[in-house]
């Protein structure tokens, strides 16, 4: 599934942190769709995996022709159109996709991609508003929980940012349930960055560990990515010997196929 980075300013005492919201978040796409006779629904899925998102979305537009009532042909226009920055035609799918949910996991992840959405406008209290409704419709996925966190980090809010990530790790377990493909250790690497932004560094590295240990091919890079980055709160931690201790640890498990292979075939 595709979806979009907290990012996070470094800073003195309190971290400083921006708005934004990486596509990584947005819940669509799951599986790998096959090319054999391929539908317009696997045709869409395909072409916004590979980063074509204007001939995705004819491709999902052509799906909803098929049938005018799929909530995810409107999420998927939505996600697409998000991704090429068209942030009004996004909000109108969603909402379309919102009205022909049809169980209470997809009317949350739905709520959870607008508050994305928001998110990604700088508008995180009007996203955190969002969030929360989807928490309340689904609570069994500990992943609206860290982003209501975050967005309370963004609002400068600490204490409910903590108490929210202590309620989300009472149900850290459930995250390895609800991320699939790509998006396994998502939830860990956020939990990560808002404590990070709390200055609770124990925290960090445990979270990070979770996050590697899911899906280490992903995220070693990823993190070697950001602490490279002075706009990214994880440049705080670039000469940290702790950290290259644990990327060093992970680092010949994204390389080894086997293991790779492995870890693919057991979701």
């Amino acid at each position: 599934m595709a979806v979009c980075v907290l990012l996070i300013a470094g800073g003195c005492g309190k971290k400083h942190v921006r708005s934004g919201m990486p596509f990584e978040l947005d819940k669509v796409f799951v599986g790998i769709p096959s090319t054999i006779q391929e539908s317009a629904k696997d045709k869409g899925i395909r072409l916004a995996k590979e980063g074509q998102f204007k001939s995705a979305i004819e491709a999902f537009e052509e799906h909803i022709k098929e049938e005018p009532q799929s909530f995810f042909g409107f999420n998927g226009l939505a996600v697409c159109y998000k991704n090429i920055g068209d942030y009004a035609n996004a909000m109108k799918n969603f909402e379309q996709a919102l009205k022909y949910t049809g169980s209470q996991q997809d009317r949350a992840k739905v709520l959870a991609n607008i508050g994305n959405l928001y998110f990604s406008e700088g508008k995180p209290q009007a996203a955190l508003g969002y969030y929360k409704e989807a928490a309340a419709e689904f609570d069994k996925n500990p992943l609206y929980l860290i982003f209501i966190a975050q967005a309370f980090v963004v609002l400068n809010d600490y204490d409910r940012a903590r108490k929210v990530l202590t309620t989300a790790e009472e149900f850290q377990q459930n995250l390895e349930k609800y991320e699939r493909d790509e998006d396994r250790g998502l939830g860990s690497y956020l939990m990560a960055k808002c404590y990070l932004a709390l200055n609770d560094e124990n925290k960090v590295y445990h979270h990070l560990e979770n996050a590697l240990r899911s899906n280490a091919e992903k995220y070693v890079s990823r993190i070697e990515t950001d602490t490279s980055d002075e706009k990214n709160l994880l440049y705080t931690l670039k000469d940290d010997k702790r950290l290259r201790s644990i990327l060093n640890k992970f680092s010949s498990l994204s390389k080894n196929p086997e293991v790779r292979n492995r870890r693919i075939g057991s979701t």
